[in-house]
């Protein structure tokens, strides 16, 4: 990402850094508000204007450092500051080179070295790590709907590398938020023609799949019987009340928020997350097949 510095994108042009994906801003408030997650991307890394663009008034020697503060204030993504044909002054570049860890490069001369640098962060990174694993689910899930983004998948699949990952209540949650696109999607293709999803009805449409054994494997049914029930439950707060007269009202409800942060079930977010894998695979093979 450039803070609107043209040098940089004619760099681009000329180098195979154009094999990445590069967006472009023009001031730190457009920076910001992409790195703050309000257009759900995810960044490997950002290229950094020595001189940028800033939207109130700094005073121009302070504009980096203000700039650095207000990127790490959001992002842990490595910053790489650069600068163009116009030189910069040794303070800046004394600056640039302490914000940044040594991540300063002069176009002019260090073009070759950015390339090599910038991937090798890149493929060290949790992000890249994961897309390569998991990259046949992610292409899918990314291209399941019109505008969608792997940001969702890509954060529920890190909890697998997290300690706390037996006793995080948000996983339910985000299983139900991708299990209702694959419902959508499955909607879509025909599939779930007797028993179309319509955003309320994850459970009816799990045992319309349980139905269609010559289309939907029997693994496959398994998983969407278990991800759905745990998912739809565990998406609910436990009530206020005393949960023996929630018991007498509803019955007996499976509290998978008490099991999961009580640490009374200590695998089942990571079985949760590995079920619905084996859903996106299936899918992802569905949608590559001519049937």
């Amino acid at each position: 990402m450039n803070n609107g510095d043209e040098s940089l994108l004619t760099f681009i042009k000329s180098t195979n850094l154009n094999n990445l994906s590069i967006t472009t801003c023009n001031n730190m408030k457009e920076c910001r508000n992409r790195l703050s997650g309000y257009t759900h991307e995810n960044w490997d890394a950002i290229f950094l204007n020595a001189e940028p663009k800033m939207e109130e008034e700094t005073p121009k020697s302070q504009n980096l450092s203000a700039a650095f503060l207000q990127i790490v204030k959001i992002s842990d993504t490595p910053i790489f500051v650069v600068t163009g044909k116009r030189p910069v002054s040794k303070w800046d570049k004394r600056e640039a080179i302490r914000l940044s860890g040594g991540r300063f490069y002069e176009l002019q001369k260090a073009s070759a070295q950015l390339y090599e640098d910038i991937i090798a962060e890149i493929e060290n990174t949790e992000e890249y790590r994961i897309r390569k694993e998991y990259g046949r689910v992610i292409d899918f899930y990314v291209g399941i709907e019109e505008g969608n983004t792997d940001v969702l998948l890509i954060n529920l699949l890190k909890n697998l590398y997290k300690d706390d990952l037996f006793k995080n209540p948000l996983i339910p949650a985000n299983v139900r938020l991708i299990l209702d696109k694959v419902m959508t999607f499955l909607t879509n293709t025909g599939i779930l023609h007797g028993t179309p999803f319509i955003g309320s009805n994850l459970r009816e449409c799990s045992i319309e799949l349980g139905k269609k054994g010559r289309v939907v494997p029997y693994h496959v049914q398994r998983c969407f019987h278990s991800c759905v029930d745990i998912a739809n439950n565990g998406n609910h707060q436990i009530p206020e009340e005393s949960e023996d007269n929630y018991r007498k009202r509803i019955g007996n409800p499976l509290f998978v928020q008490k099991q999961i942060t009580n640490c009374k079930a200590p695998y089942l977010n990571m079985a949760l997350i590995y079920d619905l894998l084996n859903i996106l695979y299936w899918c992802a093979s569905l949608d590559n097949s001519k049937q």
